[in-house]
C-alpha cells in the first residue's frame, strides 16, 4: 500500500480522480443531431430517387404523413392533407399522359441536398418529358427547390415546392388569383372529399 505524505500531491490528484469518477457515471449519450441528420439525409435521398423514377406512386406517398401540409409557392396552392396532395400530383390517374423521353431517364436531377436533423432542401432540375404528347422542354428553365420537413418518425409532415413553371402556367395562375383570389384552388384541382 502506498501512503502519500505530500499534501500538495494529494490536492493535485484528488480533482483528477473525482473527474474520472464523474465521467464514468454519465448516462449513455442521446442519439446525436449528426446521427439524426444522417437519417434525414438517407430518407430524403430515397424520396428523391423515388420521385426521379416516377413509377411507384404508392412508395412516394408512403413518405408522407396523412396530415401533410403542402404548399406550391408559385402556383399559390396550400393543401392540408395527403389526400389533397394526391389530388394535386395525380400520378396514379395520368395513364399515358406523362412519358419520359426514355424509360431509364430520371424525371428530375438533384444538384444539391442540404439537411439538418429535421429538414432537407433539394435544388435541381426537372428533365424534359412528354405530357399529352407535347414535349415539355428546358427552354424556360425547369429548376426547382423542394423543402421537406420531417417528423420524429422520418415522415414528411410539410413540403414546400418552388418549381420554375413556364409562362402559360404562370399566366393561368395570375388570372386565377385575379379572378377568384389566392385562397381558392384552381378549377382543375378537385378537392371534393373522398
Amino acid at each position: 500500500m502506498i501512503v502519500a505524505t505530500d499534501t500538495s500531491f494529494m490536492k493535485r490528484l484528488l480533482p483528477t480522480i473525482l473527474l474520472a469518477f464523474l465521467l464514468s457515471c454519465q448516462a449513455a449519450p442521446e442519439p446525436s443531431a449528426t446521427t439524426r441528420a444522417a437519417a434525414v439525409e438517407a430518407t430524403a435521398r430515397e424520396y428523391f430517387a423515388t420521385f426521379a423514377e416516377r413509377t411507384d406512386w404508392e412508395k412516394l406517398c408512403a413518405f408522407y404523413r396523412e396530415d401533410l401540409e403542402f404548399e406550391d409557392v408559385l402556383l399559390q396552392i396550400k393543401l392540408d392533407s395527403l389526400w389533397k396532395f394526391k389530388r394535386f400530383y395525380r400520378w396514379d390517374e395520368e395513364g399515358d399522359r406523362f412519358r419520359k423521353l426514355s424509360p431509364d431517364q430520371k424525371h428530375l436531377s438533384v444538384a444539391s441536398l442540404v439537411v439538418s436533423d429535421s429538414v432537407a432542401v433539394a435544388r435541381g432540375r426537372v428533365n424534359p418529358f412528354y405530357y399529352d404528347d407535347n414535349l415539355i422542354d428546358t427552354d424556360w428553365g425547369m429548376d426547382f427547390t423542394i423543402w421537406l420537413y420531417f417528423d420524429d418518425q422520418l415522415k414528411i409532415r410539410r413540403q414546400v415546392d418552388w418549381f420554375e413553371y413556364d409562362a402559360p402556367v404562370l399566366r393561368a395562375m395570375l388570372e386565377r388569383v385575379d379572378r377568384i383570389g389566392h385562397e381558392t384552388p384552381p378549377e382543375w384541382l378537385d378537392l371534393t372529399p373522398p
